[in-house]
């Protein structure tokens, strides 16, 4: 599997943009999240340590020192969740000819699914918190890098997005009960929150540009 992180954001993209079957749409996912974790981060090295925008500080400090883990982790992911793909290709590549090859095949293919809804479900919930992280640095961040936390808002939401579908194509396929069951609640629990979480953070931001959100997000 390729290393994506070591490559080029050409040589990933244009990974993306072929015929194989990864980097997909849950990489894609996590590399967003990622793009949204870096732009809070910057927003909040551009506030820090500057005495102009002092009072912010503690806040901008606050967000960088939870940002910058989510960063690391959302780049992981983006290659997690390829290597899930290609763990489940390799389940269904197994032999059936047998019971016990049915047996050995269906245990690995259970395996590789929750593998695969884990990951995307994992992004889901660190676009949870970058899109908490983003309403606090809209109030308490440097006003010429506003833009750039809504920016990050926008990617974070969409990432969010993003990862719950994968989610959502792999919990039909989850033959633990309990497991699935866990999987929707909290689902459920994060798609009511999201975009209210997005559109308080974009709510700060455009009255710290002193700019209208109507029309640019929708109500």
């Amino acid at each position: 599997m390729a290393e994506f992180l070591t490559g080029s954001v050409r040589a990933y993209l244009d990974a993306l943009a072929s015929g194989e079957s990864t980097p997909g749409g849950g990489s894609a996912a996590g590399l967003g999240g990622a793009t949204a974790a870096a732009l809070l981060c910057m927003s909040a090295r551009f506030t820090i340590g500057r005495e102009k925008y002092a009072a912010f500080e503690p806040q901008a400090q606050a967000v960088l020192d939870q940002a910058e883990p989510l960063r690391a982790d959302l780049q992981a992911l983006m290659e997690a969740d390829a290597a899930a793909y290609a763990r489940y290709r390799a389940a269904v590549a197994l032999p059936k000819d047998t019971d016990d090859a049915q047996a050995v095949r269906a245990r690995a293919l259970q395996a590789a699914t929750k593998v695969s809804g884990e990951v995307p479900l994992t992004i889901a919930r660190k676009c949870i918190r970058l899109l908490e992280l983003g309403k606090i640095l809209a109030a308490n961040c440097n006003p010429f890098l506003v833009s750039d936390v809504v920016v990050a808002t926008h990617f974070a939401l969409g990432a969010f997005n993003s990862a719950v579908i994968n989610v959502r194509m792999n919990l039909g396929s989850v033959k633990d009960a309990d497991l699935a069951l866990a999987w929707g609640r909290e689902l459920l629990d994060m798609v009511t929150m999201a975009p209210t979480l997005a559109r308080e953070a974009l709510e700060l931001a455009y009255e710290a540009m002193n700019l209208p959100l109507e029309g640019d997000f929708p109500a």
